[in-house]
């Protein structure tokens, strides 16, 4: 295989994974209130989240505590809780990555790295000489 076919094979692989993100997040549907407060009640008081608005902003910290129509966020530098209205959410995440999940990911690249290395080397060695 030569490299020029490599690379196409390579671009032909990582193009539409690239493309299916972009077009899964442009087709969202508005958040049901009853689903998002399901989902602050499965995380629990005290546990960290980021939850995405009706108005694009996001709030993150920890959940101070649950009510019937709405939940209270406490950020990390915030004197005071922010109270939040369930209709107003349109997505609950967590926090953040952990550590172990930056260390997997940092792993997984060093990983890709050495292999496209280990293939372009491999290919120059098969190819022979350089002129």
């Amino acid at each position: 295989m030569t490299l020029s076919r490599l690379i196409r094979f390579t671009a032909m692989i990582l193009i539409p994974a690239l493309l299916s993100n972009s077009f899964a997040s442009a087709a969202k549907k508005p958040a049901d209130p009853a689903a998002m407060k399901a989902k602050i009640q499965a995380r629990g008081v005290g546990q960290g989240v980021r939850v995405v608005l009706t108005d694009k902003t996001e709030a993150k910290g920890l959940i101070a505590s649950i009510s019937e129509n709405s939940f209270t966020v406490k950020a990390k530098n915030a004197d005071q809780p922010r109270e939040i209205e369930y209709a107003q959410v349109t997505g609950v995440h967590g926090a953040g990555m952990t550590k172990g999940q930056k260390i997997g990911l940092g792993v997984g690249i060093f990983g890709a790295a050495v292999l496209i290395a280990g293939l372009v080397v491999a290919h120059a060695v098969a190819s022979g000489p350089f002129p």
